[in-house]
């Protein structure tokens, strides 16, 4: 292995990767077009198709870059449009291979590291898995990484190019998933800002980071002077409410936290003003005023439901304030979700059954053995021991590196900071979706854990190569 060059490592991550997907096209495992129709996060195929740029900018519940690449495939991609999002998302998938076989090696002084790290994210199920889904987590790993990336090159030589090389990829982040709030885009240049303040690029990122917040914030200011929310997605509410009253049934009608969040606008009719509707007739009726669209599937861009995810929110907030410890424990299984395989994800759940096998020895994903719904939360459980005893061990040692050398890498702030707002967030707002949000942020985790096994490994190689006489001495 010492032999092969950089490129012939290349070459063979992505000739493993092509022979991998081959067998998983084998044994079944395509895209599934049903979550163009389906899925609460898209505009009506109509509006995609012939009003994408109207639908977007009267979207309240997503940011727009997601429906806007769906938007732009239907138009470019005319009858062959599966085939270009099928080639698009393997080639994400693949390009995020190559950028964490990039980072790592530039980070890593142990030879096989960086191939094997890339490897590790190629052959997981999971990433084969969420790589057939038409939906925006792969995309979610890239723009962290190409953030990475230049963040990276940014301590190495400067420019302009690097500074917006690290930025511009949040913006699009935060335009794409509403998790990624311009809060966290404000922490994450406030803290890069202050470790680079006696650094000649600190202008550079002042003005990048500067130019990102305020491309992010018009969206925010958007949908303020259209719905009157100051926010990318109205549905914090709806959210919160799916993991506040997991587990915590409501009988009384007359409440809204009987009904099941995100159910269908006439359900909560009764517990809004009829009158609301009627300031957005006109403006974009098909996915502001059409309780279904599609024909088939719930549309929860209704404009309605801006009022229900806020009653939901109030609900839930007077919930916690009364049963915090009811809270504690949804919180508390939330964040053993966390880790768990992303395999597990309710919506993979198909696709993943056509490898468990595979998914078993490569994930510890025990739950092929459940046989009703108690033996499955058991085995969920013990599945998210070896990803938490293996983060648990990277953070102690990272921890303990930083404390003794009283400094840190600046993409190792950036990861920590990312890595811990996203726990938090799938955490306390998110139930059962967890184990996507740990996976779209797996390849951060990966770069930390190979700096941690490159600075051991190479520990050990020292000692072994070191005379017994010297050690002792």
């Amino acid at each position: 292995m010492k032999n092969i060059t950089g490129l012939g490592q290349v070459l063979i991550l992505i000739t493993v990767f092509v022979v991998s997907r081959f067998i998983a096209m084998l044994l079944g495992i395509q895209l599934d077009l049903r979550a163009l129709s389906s899925y609460w996060q898209y505009l009506d195929i109509e509006t995609l198709r012939h009003h994408l740029l109207s639908g977007v900018w009267f979207d309240h519940a997503q940011p727009p870059l997601f429906n806007i690449f769906l938007g732009t495939i239907l138009k470019i991609g005319g009858s062959h449009y599966v085939l270009f999002f099928e080639i698009f998302l393997k080639l994400i998938s693949l390009y995020n291979a190559l950028l964490l076989f990039s980072i790592v090696k530039k980070l890593s002084s142990v030879y096989f590291l960086p191939m094997l790290v890339a490897l590790v994210y190629i052959l997981s199920p999971a990433t084969i898995i969420f790589e057939t889904e038409l939906f925006y987590t792969c995309f979610v790993s890239f723009f962290l990484l190409l953030s990475v990336f230049f963040l990276i090159r940014l301590t190495e030589s400067g420019g302009w190019l690097n500074a917006f090389g690290i930025f511009l990829p949040l913006v699009f982040l935060c335009l794409t998933r509403s998790v990624y709030h311009i809060v966290w885009l404000f922490v994450i240049a406030a803290s890069l800002i202050f470790y680079f303040r006696r650094r000649s690029v600190l202008n550079k990122l002042i003005i990048a980071s500067l130019i990102s917040i305020v491309l992010v914030g018009t969206w925010y200011v958007k949908n303020k002077f259209l719905f009157d929310r100051l926010t990318t997605s109205t549905w914090v509410g709806m959210n919160m409410a799916r993991n506040v009253f997991h587990d915590n049934e409501i009988k009384d009608s007359s409440r809204i936290e009987a009904y099941e969040p995100f159910s269908r606008i006439s359900v909560y009719r009764k517990f809004l003003d009829p009158q609301f509707e009627n300031k957005f007739k006109g403006l974009n009726d098909r996915d502001l005023l059409q309780e279904m669209k599609n024909d088939s599937f719930i549309n929860e861009t209704e404009v309605s439901y801006i009022p229900v995810s806020e009653l939901y929110q109030k609900a839930s907030i007077d919930f916690i304030r009364h049963n915090p410890g009811a809270y504690a424990k949804n919180v508390f299984q939330s964040s053993i979700l966390f880790f768990t395989p992303g395999t597990l994800y309710s919506l993979a759940l198909e696709n993943a059954g056509k490898i468990k096998y595979y998914d078993l020895l490569y994930s510890f994903n025990l739950t092929v053995f459940s046989k009703n719904k108690q033996e499955r939360r058991i085995l969920l459980t013990i599945s998210a021991l070896p990803k938490l005893i293996l983060y648990l061990f990277i953070f102690f040692i990272f921890i303990r590196i930083c404390l003794k050398s009283r400094s840190i890498m600046p993409w190792n702030l950036f990861i920590i900071i990312t890595l811990g707002y996203v726990f938090g967030i799938s955490s306390f707002f998110e139930h059962y979706e967890n184990m996507r949000f740990r996976f779209e942020t797996e390849p951060l985790f990966l770069i930390l854990a190979a700096q941690i096994f490159s600075r051991l490994i190479s520990r050990f190689q020292i000692r072994r190569r070191t005379p017994i006489g010297d050690l002792i001495a």
